[in-house]
């Protein structure tokens, strides 16, 4: 799951294969995505929204929400 902690930490918007992620400048919001999917997003202190299409991304998106509520929230 580096891969999910690597995007979670982006800032630059950087569309690739895979996971990643970047933060808003207008909003401010964290965006996380995959392929050209965002499957969550996140402001400084909550989860604004989050879903799943796969199993993959289930498993992603949830780890994601625990590294943010463990390690990113202000």
């Amino acid at each position: 799951m580096k891969c999910i902690e690597k995007a979670m930490n982006e800032t630059e918007c950087n569309p690739r294969r895979k996971w990643w992620g970047y933060v808003s400048k207008e909003t401010g919001y964290r965006y996380l995505c995959r392929y050209n999917h965002t499957f969550a997003v996140f402001s400084s202190t909550e989860v604004l929204y989050s879903n799943y299409e796969t199993v993959t991304d289930k498993r992603g998106v949830l780890f994601a929400i625990n590294y943010f509520k463990n390690k990113c929230k202000k």
